[in-house]
């Protein structure tokens, strides 16, 4: 039971922080209106597998929203030419032929990203309401042992979000 807690409350925190509505902007000068910056980069992850021994409630959770949605839909976005990959570690601009190479590498599957780590700015509007930006997401997918055991994700890629002041 505590795990399924503990899977729900990260869901919504993962929900909460895709929430794409605008804070109130002054028109004048593109800023936002009386708000108090609590962080810039808070970088916090989230699997987007249940654990082997998860129960069939997780399953459903995690393969509707994380797994299905959001990782197909940033794939579908960088085809598109809306969002841009970076390379985690050097930080380079990836082109579109770049991720197909990614995708037709053996072995590779998009049901195997499975982690997603957040780096958000967090701020409090003039009523105390919290306000989360997502700077950008990082994609990590599983890698295993030769003996099939989980040993860690390695970084795929990043994808930056233009903030209102860009």
């Amino acid at each position: 039971m505590r795990k399924i807690t503990i899977i729900i409350a990260c869901l919504i925190m993962a929900l909460v922080a895709c929430n794409t509505k605008k804070p109130s902007e002054n028109k004048a000068n593109n800023s936002v209106e009386e708000t108090k910056v609590l962080t810039d980069n808070l970088v916090y992850g989230i699997a987007t597998r249940p654990s082997e021994n998860a129960d069939s409630s997780e399953l459903v959770e995690f393969g509707t929203f994380l797994q299905k949605d959001l990782i197909n839909f940033i794939f579908d976005e960088i085809y598109a030419g809306k969002l841009q990959a970076y390379d985690f570690f050097t930080d380079k601009e990836l082109s579109i032929d770049d991720i197909k190479l990614i995708e037709k590498t053996e072995g590779f599957d998009r049901k195997k990203v499975g982690k997603v780590q957040f780096n958000e700015q967090w701020l409090v509007d003039k009523n105390g309401g919290l306000i989360k930006r997502v700077n950008s997401m990082t994609f990590g997918i599983e890698h295993y042992s030769s003996q099939g055991t989980f040993l860690n994700y390695n970084a795929l890629f990043s994808v930056k979000f233009k903030t209102n002041a860009q």
